[in-house]
């Protein structure tokens, strides 16, 4: 297969001039959907492309906007100016079109009018029974039948009768109002919140920074009010502030440190330089323009292609000129050297790019949409990075050497020394004894594997700003809610109604409170509108004319607010209509839980997609929701669940690959040794160093075992193929530009350490770690092996 495959490309190398015009035509056409790539860099669009519940938030995102909101806090020394300012604010935003609803304040004049309607339950009882307890009192001072025998002096006094009160309807609206009144403002009215919800999605940064600039210019000569903005439309532009700056310069990083390596190895041929540096650019570029028409984004993963293709390429470039230069060095001309390079190159270089693109595809059992995009494009790149790598390498070769080829001369650094074998008992008693310290290692770092759910490490998580300050000072919230999207709005009551179920039998000890438009219209208040008819039948015209003029002026404010309630009318504020609508107008298909979580605690967000799908209409699907802390609780249980069977399918792909390649199970095990050691080196550096596994770096595991075979399947062929005698000939040959490869393969590495994302940032520290192990263990592990095989060849030759 892998022989086949390489004569094709043998064959297509025989026609340079057509191979660099496609090539070149190709990579201008790829500048138009490169171009208009989105950058996608927040953990919720990585999930929103794929199946099952991760479908909710893009459905969400359609009908309803963007899923959090900007939030601007006010703050100014006069309480009317901060309020005047909010209102100007809101009426200048209120038909805009990024807009889809926000808010400034409560209707309070709503809530005076239903008053009776949204005070809690047992507060009407108390009003109830203390007009019930009133009425028999009044009953019992007219039956002439009645004596009071513990105190008859009581019989005839009026205070006796009334002292019990009717609970004031002051305190009622101190209770409640204060509430109200402070959820977007300070107790002093001095700081007051506008919270904007977008009608584009947060993925759209474009949308979010338009949204922030026209707040911006609208506020910016207002000289006499602080203006503060926070909310995760504000954490999504900062987000994009920090990850795009950082991708470019990680990119130039990059490019700079493949530059290094081409010098450093081609130093005295520094056209060498330009005919690696193309073959290394453009697989990425091909890449980027496929991710462009098949996704038409860049998300939080695919972001990895770009630091770690061109380092696999140069590995296959470096492996090519290499041998290119020994067969030169034989004396074959320039065209022979190449077809030679090729042909001997090709197939070793194929099974390490099939196993690359085999371990890509293998994570596509994780139904995580962001990780499928990268499992896509990165098996298609990694073959992209050996056709093209190859075919552009020696297309450019003979055009640099069509009239007067180039020495090729002392190409490397090292001088050829000779050493001997150790003798077959020390090299058997260093293999058992690094075997066994490995062993322990594993048992010792793979029983205490620690696994973090804390997203404060593994997210931007930017720093408390003023206005986090500012916002605790008000009643509103400090997070986002989780969004409901219901079928239609008569299921807004049976929501309401489970939740009310679910919170009397405890069982949703995670969950707040929840709004619905069932809350907020009169007509749905059935039970308190009951106990409120049985309040109208009490408080009739002979009960009033009883009191004293203390209760019979709390009567006469609940006659008022019962006078002003239709209990038959259907009657919701306009801006509650519009928040639990969708953008089409459709109103109550919305509804928004509050929890008592933090959404940095990954365990919380797990158990609180728990409570939630105790509701019925979740558990079934019926409603759709989305949410940080539901966001967060869908990628760890989507990764963690499925990121093993990743890890066995790409083990067994690459024994299956080194077979087929080698066609002998001792040399597949041979090659796989080095991985298996270093990997066992890097569980137990993981315990020592008291690094912990997330959901992040557990990602980094396929990608090492990737990378972990290229060397060793170089080092291997080189030595069934008997280039250079004894493996420590073979290793002393091979030694620098496995070296060199292995470099290349750290350079994806570089510029995760620097992101400030912590997620990637952890990506790049275990894929650091692991390749030094990979590297080690191959130029460790590999003599000691092919040496006790010398020695057992020396020895069979001895005894015939």
């Amino acid at each position: 297969m892998f022989s086949i495959a390489t004569k094709i490309v043998k064959k297509l190398a025989r026609y340079p001039f057509p191979i660099l015009a496609a090539s070149i035509v190709v990579a201008i056409l790829c500048i138009i959907p490169v171009s208009n790539l989105r950058w996608e860099l927040q953990l919720q669009d990585t999930i929103s492309m794929g199946t099952g519940s991760s479908q909710d938030s893009r459905e969400i995102e359609k009908a309803f906007g963007g899923l959090g909101s900007l939030t601007v806090v006010l703050q100014s020394t006069d309480s009317s100016l901060s309020y005047n300012t909010a209102k100007s604010l809101a009426k200048f935003l209120q038909n805009d079109s990024l807009v889809h609803f926000l808010e400034y304040e409560t209707d309070i004049e709503f809530y005076k009018k239903h008053n009776l309607l949204y005070i809690k339950t047992e507060d009407l009882d108390t009003i109830a029974n203390r007009l019930e307890d009133l009425r028999k009192k009044i009953t019992l001072r007219h039956n002439p039948l009645y004596v009071d025998i513990g105190d008859s002096a009581s019989i005839d006094s009026t205070e006796t009768i009334d002292s019990a009160g009717i609970f004031d309807l002051n305190d009622l609206e101190e209770k409640y109002l204060k509430i109200l009144l402070q959820s977007h403002a300070s107790a002093d009215g001095k700081i007051h919140v506008v919270d904007i919800y977008p009608k584009a999605p947060l993925s759209d940064l474009n949308a979010s920074r338009a949204l922030l600039s026209k707040v911006s210019k609208f506020l910016e000569d207002r000289i006499d009010i602080k203006v503060f903005y926070t909310g995760k439309v504000y954490d999504t532009i900062l987000t994009g502030r920090a990850l795009l700056p950082e991708a470019k310069f990680a990119g130039k990083i990059t490019a700079l440190f493949i530059l290094l390596l081409f010098i450093i190895h081609f130093y005295r041929q520094p056209q060498l330089i330009l005919v690696s540096a193309l073959p290394a650019s453009l697989p990425i570029l091909y890449t980027l323009a496929l991710a462009g028409v098949l996704y038409g984004r860049i998300n939080l993963f695919t972001l990895l292609l770009a630091l770690f293709l061109p380092g696999q390429a140069c590995q296959i470039i470096t492996h090519v000129l290499n041998r290119y230069f020994i067969e030169r060095n034989n004396g074959l001309g320039p065209q022979l050297s190449i077809e030679s390079a090729v042909l001997g190159i090709g197939p070793s270089t194929a099974v390490s790019v099939c196993i690359m693109s085999g371990l890509f595809l293998a994570l596509r059992l994780v139904p995580v949409g962001g990780l499928q995009e990268l499992s896509t494009l990165g098996a298609i790149g990694s073959l992209l990075n050996w056709g093209m790598s190859i075919l552009l390498t020696t297309a450019l070769l003979q055009l640099f050497q069509r009239k007067k080829p180039f020495a090729v001369n002392s190409f490397r650094f090292q001088r050829e020394y000779k050493f001997g074998l150790l003798s077959y008992r020390i090299n058997k008693i260093i293999i058992a004894l690094v075997s066994f310290a490995s062993l322990i290692g594993l048992c010792y770092g793979g029983f205490n594997i620690k696994f973090f759910y804390d997203f404060d490490k593994t997210e931007i998580t930017h720093q408390k700003s003023e206005a986090d300050s500012l916002l605790a000072l008000t009643g509103f919230p400090q997070f986002d809610p989780i969004i409901v999207m219901l079928p239609d709005q008569a299921a807004s009551d049976d929501l309401l109604r489970n939740f009310q179920e679910l919170k009397r039998r405890n069982r949703i000890p995670n969950i707040d409170k929840i709004y619905t438009l069932a809350q907020f219209s009169p007509k749905n208040q059935v039970e308190k509108k009951d106990k409120l008819e049985d309040i109208q039948k009490i408080l009739s015209q002979g009960f009033l004319q009883e009191l004293d003029s203390a209760n019979l002026l709390y009567a006469s404010k609940l006659t008022e607010s019962l006078y002003r309630i239709d209990l038959d009318e259907n009657e919701t504020p306009e801006d509650l209509r519009i928040k639990f609508s969708d953008n089409n107008g459709n109103a109550g298909v919305f509804a928004f839980i509050f929890s008592s979580i933090d959404p940095n605690d990954g365990l919380a967000c797990r158990h609180l997609q728990s409570d939630l799908n105790k509701f019925d209409g979740i558990a079934n699907g019926t409603y759709k929701i989305t949410g940080t802390p539901v966001v967060r609780a869908t990628f760890l249980d989507l990764v963690l669940k499925n990121i093993d069977k990743t890890l066995a399918l790409g083990f067994v792909l690459i024994a299956i690959l080194l077979l087929l390649y080698y066609n002998r199970f001792s040399r597949t095990i041979f090659t796989l040794l080095p991985s298996i050691f270093a990997m066992g080196w890097l569980v137990f550096l993981l315990r020592m160093f008291n690094m912990e596994i997330s959901a992040y770096n557990s990602l980094a595991f396929p990608i090492l075992f990737a990378f972990s075979v290229d060397g060793s399947i170089q080092l291997w062929t080189a030595y069934y193929e008997k280039q250079g005698g004894t493996a420590l000939n073979i290793l002393q040959r091979k030694f620098f530009t496995v070296g060199i490869s292995q470099l290349a393969s750290l350079i994806g590495t570089y510029g995760l350490l620097i992101s400030s994302h912590p997620g990637l940032r952890s990506i790049g520290q275990i894929c650091l770690l692991g390749l030094i192990c990979i590297s080690v263990s191959q130029f460790t592990i590999f003599p000691l092996i092919a040496g006790s095989l010398d020695n057992y060849r020396l020895h069979k030759q001895k005894k015939s």
